[in-house]
């Protein structure tokens, strides 16, 4: 056998072998681990509520199978970004004890750092364990040390979890006006366009001299954009509620069509 074909046997037999070590590292620590903090099921969820001390609360409501974000926008939800908070139901516990045994002040329980309501059941976050990294989560009339892999989801900024198309999910797009003239042709590169995220605008108003784009919705609803370059990248602003919708240069010029782009 030659010494090339020799040593990659070898390689190969050596992270096979870590492979297995790791597969039943992992096998017995799941297997150390009690029930998940609820028996709900995510999918018959219906009502997400969450609130922090230093965030912005936020509801969600789910609707013909989809989420609507209700506060503090009234507009429909990533779906996806909703999905994370509903997992946290069924998340893996390391262990639990008596709520009475441990100091709730100490462990950000008193008042809890981050609530989570999904339906009617009510979950409090406190801190997060320094030594295993699990979160202090009180249930009922217990606290569950539950490996902390969702503390970014329950503090995440509202327009992060929108739903990033700009024509609301569900709407149908009537008509389409840039500065005032009809533009049928770019109904259907509306319909799909998506923004690569979403951010609370500024203080800053639109200026001047910016294409405003103005959607009329087939249920009466009215949203206007004004375009605006941010550096290499262009921002639809959206007048009502506040936001800026993240394109890429390329986009906002497909969104525009023959429209002058040259956005300040």
């Amino acid at each position: 056998m030659k010494r090339a074909t020799r040593t990659n046997l070898i390689l190969i037999g050596v992270v096979a072998a870590l492979g297995v070590a790791v597969y039943w590292q992992v096998h017995r620590e799941v297997a150390r681990f009690e029930p998940p903090l609820s028996a709900l099921d995510p999918a018959t969820i219906r009502q997400v509520r969450v609130a922090c001390l230093q965030c912005v609360a936020r509801r969600f409501e789910r609707i013909d199978g989809h989420w609507m974000m209700r506060e503090p926008f009234n507009l429909p939800a990533d779906d996806a970004q909703v999905a994370r908070l509903l997992s946290i139901a069924t998340s893996p516990v390391r262990s639990r004890r008596a709520f009475a045994s441990l100091n709730a002040e100490k462990i950000g329980l008193d008042p809890a750092l981050v609530s989570l309501d999904l339906d009617s059941m009510h979950f409090d976050i406190g801190t997060t364990d320094a030594f295993n990294g699990d979160s202090y989560v009180h249930v009922g009339d217990k606290i569950a040390m539950v490996p902390d892999r969702f503390s970014p989801f329950l503090i995440a900024a509202p327009a992060s979890e929108l739903d990033r198309h700009l024509v609301p999910r569900g709407s149908v797009l009537a008509s389409l006006k840039i500065d005032g003239i009809e533009q049928p042709q770019l109904i259907e590169t509306w319909n799909v366009a998506l923004a690569d995220r979403i951010s609370v605008r500024g203080d800053t108003s639109p200026s001047d001299g910016n294409p405003a784009v103005e959607l009329q919705l087939a249920d009466g609803e009215r949203v206007v954009f004004q375009f605006i370059r941010n550096g290499a990248a262009t921002v639809a602003r959206r007048d009502e509620p506040a936001l800026d919708y993240l394109l890429s240069p390329e986009q906002a010029t497909a969104l525009l069509g023959d429209v002058d782009a040259s956005v300040q």
